[in-house]
């Protein structure tokens, strides 16, 4: 039998066979990888015998150009067989991809995320409001939580009918009846005169001398000018310095009434710029220069005409000042006084009744 093998026809024979399957593996597997494949099964049948390796298991299509792999029919090497991974592609040619160990595939994690119904989204049983920033230091503000409000504790410290104090307001400064609630309590609290951003607010707040229009001399935008001079006498006025709501004298008020409004707010400084300030000092005045000494609520007109008149400090007749309050008066309390002869309660010229 070696003789056979031996046989140097017998070994060319099959040489020839060999090199036939060796062309045909190479040059009809159309991928790199399965012909490595091809020649490493090939080889180890050559080194392990003939008969383990299946020819069956690698055909030709003449028509498609495809090989068809029957991996199921393949031999059981004792050499590691690599997983490897092709790509095919119509029209090109054949793309190498790296053998890599077989991975199991990753799962897909899935986040649980609830659905919202907007309709189930909360809503604020009350529209948010936000804090207001405050107008004054809390030892710089005065009582009173609106205009209203202020004139009513005004007219319950100095007992005057708080009508009456905004019917001399009312002629007096007109503006403060016109008040927001802010602008209220911010002209109602101490020191408002160098919290002010502009000349309009202290003008606003009646900051200024009536006599000169200038703006007083303690107060920011001093010297500046808010309207022009009451008359062409009080251009040059250092003396009179009337300021506020209620249009007080610098004199008057520092010589009788600062002290008794301190003492009805229980406060260390008072002024003529704040509102429930000015109020009370008034009305202090009104009381005591008209000598009345009935209820706080319940003035007569002959009252109310005194008031007036003294207020003017020479009598009925100067402005008509006396019908105006009254007037005034009148259409804040809603009553029917009639104003008209109001001078007659007095001698001519003078605030004594007749």
């Amino acid at each position: 039998m070696m003789k056979f093998f031996q046989n140097r026809y017998v070994k060319i024979f099959f040489s020839l066979v060999l090199s036939f399957f060796v062309v045909l593996l190479i040059y009809n597997s159309r991928s790199i990888v399965n012909r490595k494949m091809a020649i490493t099964n090939l080889l180890s049948n050559v080194k392990f015998g003939f008969p383990k390796y299946d020819f069956s298991s690698k055909t030709s299509s003449s028509k498609s150009g495809k090989v068809k792999d029957t991996s199921s029919n393949q031999a059981n090497f004792s050499l590691p067989t690599a997983v490897v991974g092709t790509k095919e592609e119509s029209n090109e040619e054949d793309v190498v991809e790296s053998v890599k160990p077989t991975l199991s595939e990753p799962t897909e994690v899935v986040l649980y995320r609830p659905t919202i119904n907007p309709k189930d989204t909360p809503k604020p049983t009350k529209r948010p409001r936000p804090t207001p920033t405050p107008l004054a230091p809390p030892e710089d503000m005065r009582p009173g939580a609106d205009l209203d409000d202020i004139f009513k504790k005004a007219a319950e410290l100095s007992c005057v009918p708080d009508n009456l104090l905004k019917a001399f307001v009312a002629n007096e400064a007109p503006g403060v009846l016109n008040w927001s609630k802010e602008q209220a309590l911010f002209y109602n609290s101490y020191n408002w005169w160098h919290r002010v951003k502009t000349l309009k607010e202290v003008c606003a707040g009646y900051g200024w001398y009536t006599q000169t229009g200038l703006v007083a001399e303690d107060s920011l935008f001093a010297g500046e000018r808010c309207k022009e001079p009451f008359s062409a006498a009080t251009a040059n006025d250092t003396y009179s310095k009337s300021l506020g709501a209620t249009q007080m004298l610098k004199s008057y008020w520092d010589k009788y009434y600062a002290e008794p409004t301190k003492q009805k707010l229980k406060v260390k400084q008072v002024d003529r710029r704040v509102l429930i300030d000015s109020l009370i000092g008034f009305g202090i005045h009104l009381r005591k220069d008209s000598g009345y000494s009935g209820q706080c609520d319940n003035w007569e007109l002959k009252d109310i005409a005194k008031a007036a008149c003294v207020n003017t400090g020479v009598s009925c007749d100067f402005y008509n000042y006396c019908y105006t309050i009254c007037n005034n008066y009148n259409k804040f309390s809603k009553k029917s006084f009639n104003c008209d002869g109001v001078k007659n309660y007095f001698v001519s010229g003078t605030c004594q009744f007749k």
